[in-house]
């Protein structure tokens, strides 16, 4: 895909079918389509440096050319949750397409451009780098990638986004409150997508995977140690923690009760835990529940715990 400012005129308008001129807004080319007026924005909130805006309005096309960029200002990621409508944008060689709601993002320190294709309404969040820690370059991994807006941090920040544009007027009075809201998941969600991506070289992954199976041996006693729970504990989704475990061929809900099974066995193999009762050994590697610890066990071993145990004394 050629980069934004490389496309001639003719193909940044014809998206929107535009036959209007475009208008300059900071340095952003606006065009909309022939006999639209450029109007829209509905309500406009600031808290600190982050400007929430509700915006409506016709087909319309938004280009910003790297001749345009002014690099002595502040750069700032733009996340945009459509309430109806498309959004398509296009930036860093990629291109997304989102309806509700889902999210997508574009940044202000390299060109873009973003098209609305027909009659739209959504909330437009522009959040300061500085806020949320990143720089310019390490936004390029989140730019024009959509956030499904259903599952996880993107589904708190899309309802979220979503009460704001459908109560605008209702939560003005609220919105320093919300606004602590809005830059905290917001930054939360970008630092996810962040480490999911930084992981990604196989060292990465591998000291990743290393440290998650010390952290999860250490803690086999406790009995909501789920995948849930351990992707939480490492700051990763769980959809990554999925992934590494999958490298490895095996879900990480199986290899912690086969890590979980393996703790038993070795325990009952120790001829100075045989006071031990059998189920108490299954308790202290999480497995709760006497039949339910032999069942596994059997499953794992072809044996009973309580056979493996008379099996290696001989009995």
């Amino acid at each position: 895909m050629p980069r934004v400012d490389a496309l001639a005129p003719q193909d940044q308008t014809a998206a929107a079918g535009a036959g209007k001129a475009p208008v300059d807004r900071g340095g952003v080319q606006i065009t909309t389509a022939r006999g639209e007026t450029l109007d829209g924005t509905t309500a406009r909130h600031r808290f600190g440096g982050v400007t929430v805006s509700l915006v409506r309005g016709g087909p319309r096309e938004l280009v910003l050319p790297s001749r345009r960029i002014d690099a002595a200002r502040d750069g700032y990621l733009r996340v945009c949750r459509p309430l109806t409508g498309e959004i398509w944008v296009f930036q860093d060689g990629r291109h997304g397409v989102v309806r509700s709601p889902q999210l997508i993002c574009f940044d202000s320190t390299r060109p873009y451009k973003v098209i609305m294709p027909e009659n739209f309404r959504m909330v437009d969040v522009m959040v300061p780098h500085r806020l949320v820690g990143i720089s310019g370059t390490e936004a390029e991994n989140l730019t024009a990638q959509p956030w499904a807006g259903d599952q996880g941090l993107a589904a708190l920040l899309s309802t979220l986004l979503d009460g704001l544009g459908r109560h605008g007027k209702e939560v003005e009075t609220a919105v320093d409150l919300l606004g602590g809201s809005v830059v905290g998941l917001a930054a939360a969600l970008f630092s996810e997508r962040m480490r999911d991506v930084a992981a990604d070289s196989e060292v990465a992954r591998q000291a990743l995977m290393l440290r998650i199976q010390a952290h999860v041996r250490e803690r086999l006693a406790e009995p909501d140690l789920s995948p849930v729970v351990i992707a939480r504990r490492h700051n990763i989704s769980l959809r990554y923690l999925q992934k590494i475990f999958q490298e490895f061929g095996i879900s990480p809900a199986r290899w912690v009760r086969d890590e979980r099974l393996a703790r038993c066995r070795s325990e009952l193999a120790d001829p100075a835990l045989d006071h031990l009762p059998v189920a108490l050994i299954g308790e202290r590697a999480g497995l709760y529940g006497a039949s339910r610890f032999s069942r596994l066990f059997r499953e794992r071993y072809g044996t009973t715990p309580r056979e493996f145990r008379k099996e290696r004394a001989g009995l």
